[in-house]
């Protein structure tokens, strides 16, 4: 090996120690050159300078050019955020009686962190392990397996940066087990969470509603566009049903974060704790309800089902304040117990909930709409007077059976209920105390006469019975409300249009047949007066058409269950309730006539409630309302007719209207 000339040449100036005698001749020996060297010496020169510039070059790219870019990367790909979940606002009635509480909940989980640093054999005894100890206690059905356990640890729901939860509720000898023997479960957590607690049990079920699991297409919805203020992850729980869903925005916590550092494989690094946020409980609910009164609604309905005997034990019942539309009590049955929701469900006893013959879940005070019978004849005298066809103090003889046309035939006659009984010479008022059916069919028949005269329009009968709500939704702040149905003309006519078009054997293959069902016939309008002909309403519908009778002013108000909302645990009022008026209804002249009726049927000898009024304190608490009896069907073993009633009191300064339905009560 020789040293090239350039390094040579510095011989006379290294230092002393290196120019001693005995280091100097070996590097002279070293800078004797042989052919060739100096073409080595310029190629090793030039490799050695491309190569710096190349560096040079590359590293002035990546800090100059790409550095902002790469730097963004880093962070992002290295900060990751957990959403920690918050407590929800507490429901109350108008009195502060908590109806709807948070509970702490032992609930178990599995850090993914440290469960994944586990050999898969340990993993799987883990899981055998873990799911021993939490079933023990356990029922069958309730039981957890192993590939409950690994469905769960992979779930996406499931953030791996929090405890994945595997069971809630567990107890307390379960939670001292696990923690005792901790070095058997490593990375199984034990935590206490907040939950959904009913103090109450079933009181107000309908109403209050429940909270679950974000199904797969609100979590889509969600993925779509979250609320930036309270962002869901997928494992969040929502309001699935009555104010719990309703007031979601109110009653969902703002949730908390952290932000930590992580590295290649997801494992923390550090917490920046500089962006950390604690949870806020959300807003406490005041509803309108009374918790007394409701407790005692639910128990007389309950009571009265009973008693009735009825094949199809279901009702329900909804008291309203006329004066502002505010609900005091809203009861449906059968009914059912929140807290068995909480934390999850199995699937027999959803099953039973969503049985579509008793329909536990469904509140029937607004989600069912069932026949208004004689209830509906407050409708039918509005519509009456307000198109001349009667008057308050007119007299109609009813003769037991009113003819719509000439012949014998049962298509021209109908007759009053419990066997065609003629009433003689009757007004408004005593047509109403005595639900003559016989006055209200001439209201019907008449105005279909007037229709078939050019004197009005085919709907103007059903026009006015809807201006006091009737075949449209109240608007009550709770989800799934029905708009019940009035049969018109043109609704017979898409009916008709439906069924001839899905299949022409629904009319025998016979088109003159199709034309005749599109036809609108005098005896649907006479049926559609006394609440039959397939109208259809819900016990909240009529009641808010009697507060627009029972108040002052004739407003129809927009039910509420809303008193007010707070901040959690405050006075400081977030939403104050304001009341809010659909209509209002000019009764003219006629309501002296109109209450007489009423106030006859619970009061006069003559009146269709009288028996059960026997004893009631009229002279301190004097009430008024209307019977009816709804024919659902032809099998009296199994659908016997229901019986509703609707009241309104203390006259004449109306302070409650209660509507009730009890299926086939008979």
């Amino acid at each position: 090996m020789a040293i090239p000339k350039g390094y040579c040449r510095l011989l006379p100036v290294l230092p002393t120690m290196v120019r001693a005698p005995r280091y100097r001749s070996r590097l002279a020996a070293l800078c004797c050159h042989r052919p060739g060297d100096h073409v080595v010496a310029f190629v090793a020169r030039a490799v050695v300078l491309g190569v710096f510039v190349a560096l040079v070059a590359r590293l002035w790219f990546l800090q100059i050019v790409d550095g902002r870019t790469l730097e963004q990367q880093v962070i992002s790909n290295t900060r990751k955020t957990v959403i920690l979940p918050a407590p929800r606002g507490r429901i109350l009635d108008r009195n502060g009686i908590v109806l709807v509480d948070n509970r702490e909940s032992t609930v178990v989980g599995v850090d993914w962190q440290a469960y994944s640093d586990l050999e898969p054999a340990q993993q799987a005894r883990l899981r055998v392990r873990l799911a021993d100890a939490l079933n023990r206690g356990r029922l069958r059905e309730d039981q957890i397996t192993t590939k409950d356990i690994a469905h769960r640890l992979n779930d996406s729901r499931f953030s791996h940066l929090r405890p994945v939860p595997i069971a809630t509720d567990v107890s307390v000898s379960q939670e001292i087990f696990l923690k005792e023997q901790a070095d058997r479960f490593p990375a199984v957590t034990v935590d206490r969470q907040a939950v959904r607690s009913y103090p109450y049990g079933s009181l107000a079920a309908h109403v209050l509603g429940y909270v679950g699991s974000l199904s797969e297409d609100q979590w889509k919805d969600f993925e779509k566009a979250n609320d930036p203020k309270k962002p869901y992850i997928q494992s969040d729980e929502i309001g699935k049903a009555g104010v719990e869903a309703r007031y979601e925005s109110y009653l969902r916590g703002t949730p908390g974060r952290r932000v930590y550092e992580v590295d290649r494989t997801g494992g923390i690094v550090r917490e920046i704790r500089s962006l950390r946020h604690e949870p806020r409980p959300g807003d406490d609910l005041y509803l309108s309800l009374d918790a007394k009164i409701q407790y005692k609604t639910e128990e007389a309905l309950q009571a009265k089902i009973v008693a009735s005997d009825t094949p199809t034990p279901a009702g329900a019942a909804v008291l309203i304040d006329p004066r502002n539309g505010q609900v005091r009590a809203m009861a449906s049955y059968p009914t059912y117990d929140p807290s068995e929701l909480v934390g999850g469900i199995s699937r027999d006893l959803w099953s039973e909930l969503t049985d579509k013959k008793t329909k536990i879940l469904s509140n029937r005070a607004i989600q069912e709409a069932f026949p208004a019978a004689s209830t509906f004849k407050l409708a039918s005298s509005y519509a009456g007077l307000s198109l001349g066809i009667i008057q308050p103090n007119e007299v109609v003889v009813d003769q037991g059976t009113y003819k719509l046309c000439d012949g014998d035939t049962s298509g021209c006659k109908k007759r009053n209920s419990g066997g065609g009984a003629a009433m003689g010479p009757i007004t408004l008022s005593t047509a109403l105390t005595r639900s003559s059916d016989f006055y209200f069919y001439r209201v019907g028949h008449l105005a279909w006469v007037r229709h078939k005269n050019g004197q009005a329009p085919e709907d103007a009968l059903q026009a006015k019975m809807k201006e006091l709500g009737y075949g449209a939704k109240t608007g009550i702040d709770l989800t799934g409300e029905t708009p019940g149905r009035v049969p018109t003309p043109a609704t017979n006519r898409e009916l008709a249009d439906t069924l001839w078009n899905q299949s022409h054997e629904n009319y025998g293959n016979d088109p003159a047949l199709w034309q005749d069902a599109r036809r609108w016939k005098a005896g649907y309008s006479a049926d559609i007066a006394i609440g039959q002909f397939d109208v259809l309403v819900s016990p909240l519908q009529t009641a808010n058409a009697y507060a627009s009778l029972a108040n002052a002013d004739g407003r129809l108000y927009q039910p509420s269950l809303l008193d007010r909302i707070t901040k959690y645990r405050s006075d400081v009022i977030v939403k104050p309730f304001e009341a809010k008026t659909i209509r209002t209804i000019d009764w003219h002249d006629w309501k002296p006539a109109l209450l007489e009726g009423f106030a006859g049927v619970t009061q006069s000898g003559l009146g269709t409630a009288y028996p059960p009024f026997q004893g009631f304190p009229f002279e301190t608490f004097p009430v008024s309302g209307k019977t009816g009896t709804a024919e659902v069907g032809d099998d009296a073993n199994s659908k016997r007719d229901n019986s509703l009633f609707v009241g309104f009191g203390p006259n004449p300064d109306n302070q409650w209207v209660a509507s009730v339905m009890i299926e086939g009560g008979g």
